[in-house]
């Protein structure tokens, strides 16, 4: 099993929909809004490496993500 936590920074003022997004992403298991440099974070849990990487991709592809930083659990 793969975990990570991905913090997420998107556009000022495109939080909450932003974040409705990413919980109907698939392998999504946690998510929350949060302040400080990065506005959003969630966990997400997958079988590979492989399928968090595409997890990942699929949240960097999501309209007004600006960046993220992806932390895998060892």
């Amino acid at each position: 099993m793969a975990i990570g936590y991905v913090a997420i920074h998107c556009d000022i003022g495109r939080e909450v929909q932003t974040y409705e997004r990413i919980v109907t992403t698939p392998n999504v298991r946690e998510a929350s809004i949060v302040m400080g440099l990065y506005d959003i974070i969630c966990k997400i849990e997958t079988k590979s490496t492989k399928e968090l990487e595409n997890a990942v991709m699929q949240i960097r592809k999501i309209p007004h993500v600006q960046t993220t930083m992806t932390l895998l659990v060892l």
